[in-house]
């Protein structure tokens, strides 16, 4: 076994966005949001955590990786998002060496998506920036354990987030769990896909990274060199509650946006908070 595991982050920008939504664009215009990666290194071998969907962020992920001069053994995806996976076949590129794993939900949703290209058809056409074309379907991982030169990192199936099925990757060593977009690290939440009942399972699969107690927990959408404490899923919490308590008056869109940004006012990427509203059906 290695003396030690590390983790360390990889913070790609928000990247310029394609978007008609009818009203005026935030300031800096529209946007996909800031998306971190992480990488757990032991000595000689490393496990990175989900991947960058742009061309460019993915070149610079894997020259990242290589500085590192730790060999690429496993990267693991938390969830089917495109903005997730879609870097899965440039770092291959790279390291050719290295598995792909997730769970069994994930591996079945991002199947599908290799077979039906839904995801990309709709989502594709938001990023100004190229993105990865070609789809990674992972192995499910057998017994959600991955072992890093003796270390054991734990996949942990959660219920369901902004999607119907999430991850966290547990690091017992460094009490730390890597949560994809289970919780969002001062980045406005997206939504558009949730109503109260959603909105109160997210809630509960969050209560369940809670009980795991991890010091450190790393969102895929980060404010760049944020601070990896726990209160990250609380706040996560407390921003659903408030999107709840205001929609359930009815508001309008401007009034709906302008609460949750007063009430949330460190919070990246407005395209998120205001794209949430125009598909949550808010008007005015």
């Amino acid at each position: 076994m290695s003396r030690a595991l590390t983790l360390s982050t990889f913070d790609a920008p928000a990247r310029a966005g394609n978007l008609t939504l009818g009203v005026p664009a935030p300031e800096g215009g529209w946007t996909w949001p800031p998306t971190s990666v992480t990488l757990i290194a032991g000595e000689r071998e490393a496990v990175l955590v989900d991947t960058l969907p742009t061309v460019v962020d993915s070149r610079r992920l894997a020259d990242w990786i290589a500085a590192s001069g730790r060999e690429l053994t496993t990267i693991y995806l938390t969830h089917a998002h495109l903005d997730h996976y879609l870097g899965t076949a440039a770092l291959l590129e790279r390291f050719p060496g290295a598995r792909v794993v997730a769970t069994g939900d994930t591996a079945r949703l991002i199947a599908e998506e290799a077979r039906t290209g839904k995801d990309r058809a709709t989502f594709g056409p938001l990023f100004a920036d190229e993105i990865g074309a070609v789809v990674v379907v992972p192995e499910v991982l057998g017994g959600h354990r991955i072992d890093l030169e003796g270390h054991e990192l734990r996949a942990v199936a959660a219920g369901p987030s902004e999607i119907s099925h999430s991850s966290f990757l547990h690091v017992p060593e460094l009490a730390a769990v890597i949560v994809g977009d289970i919780a969002y690290d001062d980045v406005h939440l997206p939504l558009y896909d949730s109503d109260p009942g959603s909105r109160r399972r997210w809630i509960r699969t969050i209560r369940d990274v809670q009980a795991v107690d991890p010091e450190i927990v790393v969102a895929a959408h980060r404010r760049a060199g944020a601070r990896t404490g726990a209160t990250v899923l609380q706040k996560t919490i407390d921003y659903l509650e408030e999107a709840d308590r205001l929609l359930a008056d009815g508001p309008t869109a401007s009034g709906f946006t302008a609460r949750m940004r007063s009430a949330h006012p460190t919070r990246l990427n407005l395209t998120t908070l205001i794209f949430s509203a125009a598909l949550l059906g808010l008007e005015g």
